[in-house]
């Protein structure tokens, strides 16, 4: 399990995992898209991974080259609200607030009333990417989690593909924002 001073390779992992990934997703939908778009990337991995420090748990692969990020869950704390305030001055901007608020509203419309973990983020560096890695530390945290409601969402074919493969099911789909987003479980 990561801890505080796994945050730099958390961080280049995830940030590595998703920068050269332009297509229309969640986290092109709120990493403001200008000359800073690696800053911000960065920003935001950074952002997950305090908040996944707070508010759950951060695997890390043997190898450090993959990562899970879940939320236990979530709760409104002074370090929330102060890491979600500098989100939005570094990662989304003003003027893409209300489309992400939007974004933030239809998920939680689809997630349930009663508790669950939520798979929040899950990143494997470009090189290691389909040699396993990913599928090892998401089969050992769905160990960690046995018996435990837990819910993701996912945008790609390649994402719903591997979720799939590893037992969870789709629920919902929508292509309410722009591009089309699956609501999974795995229980």
């Amino acid at each position: 399990m990561a801890e505080k001073k796994d945050k730099i390779d958390v961080v280049n992992i995830l940030t590595s995992a998703f920068i050269n990934v332009l297509i229309p997703n969640s986290i092109n939908f709120v990493v403001k898209n200008d000359k800073k778009r690696r800053e911000r990337l960065r920003s935001l991995m950074e952002f997950q991974f305090d908040i996944g420090l707070e508010l759950g748990h951060i695997f890390i692969s043997d190898d450090s080259k993959g990562c899970i990020i879940f939320i236990d869950k979530w709760k409104s704390t002074l370090k929330r609200i102060i890491l979600e305030v500098k989100l939005l001055f570094a990662v989304i901007g003003i003027e893409n607030l209300f489309q992400v608020l939007k974004r933030e509203n239809l998920i939680k419309s689809y997630h349930p009333k009663q508790d669950f973990i939520h798979l929040w983020l899950m990143g494997v560096a470009p090189e290691a990417q389909g040699t396993g890695v990913g599928s090892k530390l998401l089969q050992e945290t769905l160990q960690f989690y046995e018996g435990k409601l837990m819910y993701l969402e996912t945008t790609t074919p390649e994402n719903l593909r591997f979720y799939k493969k590893n037992g969870f099911i789709i629920f919902h789909e929508t292509f309410e924002l722009d591009y089309p987003l699956y609501f999974l479980k795995y229980v």
